[in-house]
């Protein structure tokens, strides 16, 4: 009895140590991923590659991180139809957002393209999953505007992307539209999730002792990070994409984004997972994308 004891202590010790020290860790640092990761999944990794023009840039947030971003379009354009600012997934970098860039710029839309901080190339400590960088697209939208007064603003985000997307909406009436391909609802759920999916257990007492952990770290509120909140104050068109493989965030989390926002509809990708909409939806999927920009 007594070993089995010893043991069982053991295993709590063990299981407060990580939240204590690994947990936030894993959930404010995430790895960068290098341009190799994308030359591997791409086939390229730089704007330079896929033949639209480009311009490399930075922005200083309001707390003096440096992100870089790309803006891209398609020389051939005339005229500017409006600008699109692509947001990427958690460890992903603007480069995630060449392939979406490639088919948008035929529309004649200017593409940007920015590494979120603690991503990519860009400067900070801490992601802290729309906390602060919806803060930082507003900083985006500034430097757009200052140049082009009266453009048209999508945000096209994907996965923790999308989240930021909503999030961004909610206190920036400069946006027209969104794009929000596979959000999460709030902060604590998808924690909750990955928490199973990496320790194979949903301790909500654990994983608030983790947020907690990560909150004092970070200076920020994990209650606050909450698209299902936000996505209420958006008066402009929502379009949340869904893959309907997607194993790693529900398609639930979706549904009811699109029940809680006003002019939010949902579109089901058949056959895609979390990360291939774009290469399974095809060219019907591209045309759904065109005909939402052009919408009022």
């Amino acid at each position: 009895m007594i070993p089995i004891l010893i043991a069982v202590l053991i295993l709590v010790l063990i299981a407060l140590t990580s939240a204590l020290y690994i947990g936030p860790k894993t959930l404010l640092m995430p790895e960068r991923r290098t341009p190799e990761y994308y030359r591997k999944r791409f086939g390229f990794s730089h704007p330079s590659e896929i033949g639209l023009r480009f311009e490399t840039r930075t922005l200083t947030t309001s707390d003096g991180y440096k992100l870089a971003y790309w803006t891209l379009d398609d020389s051939n354009c005339k005229e500017t139809a409006g600008a699109v600012i692509y947001l990427h997934g958690i460890t992903d970098s603007k480069v995630s957002g060449l392939n979406y860039a490639k088919e948008l710029a035929k529309f004649c839309q200017k593409i940007f393209l920015i590494d979120m901080r603690r991503h990519g190339e860009s400067e900070g400590k801490y992601c802290t999953y729309g906390y602060y960088e919806k803060h930082d697209v507003v900083r985006l939208i500034d430097e757009i505007e200052l140049k082009n007064p009266q453009t048209e603003i999508t945000l096209l985000g994907v996965s923790m992307g999308g989240a930021i997307a909503i999030q961004t909406a909610a206190i920036d009436k400069r946006v027209s539209r969104v794009i929000a391909i596979a959000p999460f609802y709030d902060l604590f759920s998808i924690a909750l999730d990955h928490e199973f999916n990496h320790i194979g257990i949903r301790n909500k007492a654990l994983l608030r002792f983790v947020l907690h952990r990560a909150e004092k770290v970070a200076n920020f509120k994990a209650s606050e990070v909450s698209p299902a909140k936000d996505i209420q104050y958006i008066e402009v068109p929502v379009l949340i994409v869904h893959g309907e493989e997607d194993k790693t965030v529900k398609i639930e989390y979706s549904q009811k984004l699109t029940e809680l926002g006003k002019n939010a509809r949902l579109l089901v990708v058949p056959g895609a997972g979390h990360v291939d909409v774009l290469e399974k939806g095809g060219k019907g999927y591209v045309e759904k994308l065109s005909i939402f920009l052009k919408s009022a």
